[in-house]
């Protein structure tokens, strides 16, 4: 009786032991597709990227439709959540969501931290001011300039204006207030995201751009480390995004030439270097 159940006892260690090692190496892509859905991170309150759509209520934007699309290529459904700048790595690594379309902007420090997927946006960084305040970016030097918690802007201004004095906002509608209040000097942001700050106050706005910008932005969607066959699955999704001309299409219906934007789409998905 007690060999029998010193064996149970053994044969249920031993199956124990092989599910906790197939816990720690799950297939990520293989379970996305068991369940049928691909659940994207996403910033849902930088218009034009991820916003709430005030008729339907819907989270919508440039990082929802490439997720979307993303998924799509990969013959599953996409399930767009919204999470906070900060939150967004947390989000991920923790496994609450698949991945992130959420303006995750490329830096060494958060690439020893996720795994980033070729660009698919590349955005200019930017500092705006009052107009007539500043001739160019470098006169913002020891002055006070806004950013938002966790953005990469941050790094990217102590590189470039490092005696600048750095005040972090929550999102990027109160650090936009803040430059409007005379709060801060400037306010460092995507430059599409602040171009469309400006054109809500209207033609007679006392904003303006300067140059040359702080730097040039690469955004991947952020994946978990150690997911092999869904990073390569997502790259070839975005190629085949590329190759079709869907890229284009998603580029022009949110920034291209007929929205409040204007833009031209000066880059094409590529890998990130670095």
């Amino acid at each position: 009786m007690i060999m029998k159940l010193g064996k149970l006892i053994y044969s249920l260690a031993i199956v124990g032991l092989f599910s906790a090692v197939g816990v720690a190496h799950a297939d990520q892509l293989a379970d996305a597709k068991a369940k049928g859905t691909l659940t994207c991170g996403v910033v849902g309150t930088l218009e034009p990227f991820a916003f709430q759509d005030t008729a339907t209520r819907e989270v919508v934007g440039y990082d929802v439709d490439f997720c979307r699309a993303v998924a799509a290529k990969m013959g599953l459904k996409a399930e767009p959540k919204v999470i906070s700048l900060e939150a967004r790595i947390p989000e991920l690594t923790q496994g609450r969501v698949d991945i992130l379309a959420a303006v995750l902007g490329y830096n060494p420090a958060r690439a020893e931290q996720i795994v980033f997927s070729k660009a698919y946006f590349v955005s200019n960084q930017s500092i705006a001011a009052k107009k007539g305040a500043f001739k160019q970016r470098d006169d913002l030097a020891g002055k006070r300039v806004a950013t938002i918690k966790g953005s990469s802007n941050i790094p990217l201004m102590q590189k470039v204006v490092p005696t600048a004095q750095l005040v972090s906002y929550d999102d990027a509608p109160s650090a936009f207030t803040a430059l409007v209040q005379n709060k801060v000097d400037g306010y460092v942001l995507s430059e599409s995201l602040m171009r469309r700050f400006i054109t809500k106050l209207g033609t007679d706005s006392a904003i303006e751009v300067l140059s040359p910008p702080v730097g040039r932005e690469y955004w991947g969607l952020g994946l978990r480390k150690g997911e092999p066959g869904l990073e390569k699955a997502v790259n070839e999704a975005l190629d085949s995004l590329e190759n079709s001309g869907e890229a284009q299409k998603i580029f022009d219906k949110w920034m291209g030439p007929a929205t409040t934007y204007q833009m031209k789409r000066d880059f094409s998905i590529e890998q990130i270097k670095g």
